[in-house]
């Protein structure tokens, strides 16, 4: 078992789920949540560490053959939840996520890694770390797949930079590309509990949050251009490492969800696999690399 100390960082969550830009599937069911952490209630204490596990894969054929002796070690990172940027009382941080990722390409004994995903996705600041530590991994060498159950939006994001993507069963569901933004205007109760806001901007700073305190005021042009820029960044990422992914199909680049049948035909994924078999899978790619 791996260890990786995490990075706890509430303000950023808070500024986050305040006024922050969201690629996350069914954030309505996040909501109650996210109401509960503004109003300063947790929902449990962050971990002081994560941990991860490399599995021993033994490939040897009938006959022993001497390349593949040694039974090859991939590591299986966990990646569960709504993902942040950093670690919080209920969500372990891309940081920690990127972290790990690392060290275990860093590892001589480890020869791949398998990122097993149960998400919906999470906060939009959060892609760079995970994109930048697959990227590391594969420049090693090292193969890097992705094992999903619900794969939704920044998650299937991340698992698109991945060398292949599986799904586990039947059931599971990738897709939500897409993005939204998250405003929480809490005025009315400032009022009521008795404090008054005061925003004085100076004159030279006319463009200073300016998409914020217009959707504030009911007009949204700005702010959905800002949120267009970033998923544009997420369509091409797709696209370059998913070069066979039919974006013109109804719904891949418009949020819609998908089972795996039909997820493979779209080119969103490679197939369906247990968590056992993507393990295999990513150390026989391990093994073709060498």
């Amino acid at each position: 078992m791996f260890r990786i100390e995490t990075t706890p960082n509430p303000l950023q969550l808070l500024s986050d789920v305040r006024r922050g830009q969201w690629f996350v599937h069914d954030h309505e069911s996040l909501l109650p949540t996210a109401f509960s952490f503004l109003r300063g209630e947790t929902t449990g204490t962050t971990r002081p560490v994560f941990e991860f596990a490399a599995v021993a894969v033994d490939l040897s054929d009938e006959a022993g053959s001497k390349a593949a002796a040694k039974p090859a070690k991939v590591a299986v990172i966990p990646i569960t939840g709504t993902i942040t940027k950093y670690d919080s009382c209920f969500t372990t941080g891309a940081v920690t996520y990127a972290r790990a990722i690392r060290k275990a390409a860093d590892n001589p004994d480890i020869c791949a890694i398998v990122l097993d995903i149960d998400s919906g996705g999470g906060a939009v600041n959060a892609i760079a770390a995970l994109k930048e530590a697959i990227a590391y991994t594969q420049a090693l060498g090292k193969p890097i797949v992705a094992h999903a159950d619900v794969c939704a939006s920044l998650a299937y994001w991340t698992a698109s930079q991945c060398d292949a993507i599986f799904c586990d069963n039947p059931l599971s569901q990738v897709g939500s590309i897409g993005g939204l933004y998250r405003i929480v205007d809490d005025t009315n109760k400032l009022t009521q509990e008795g404090y008054t806001v005061v925003e004085v901007y100076a004159d030279e700073s006319a463009d200073k949050n300016l998409g914020y305190r217009q959707a504030l005021e009911g007009e949204y042009a700005l702010i959905k251009k800002e949120l267009s820029h970033t998923v544009a960044q997420f369509h091409q990422d797709v696209k370059a490492k998913r070069p066979h992914v039919k974006d013109d199909a109804p719904g891949v680049f418009t949020g819609a969800m998908f089972h795996p049948a039909e997820a493979q035909t779209l080119g969103l994924i490679n197939g369906m696999m247990t968590l056992a078999e993507c393990v295999e899978n990513a150390a026989i790619r391990a093994q073709y690399n060498h």
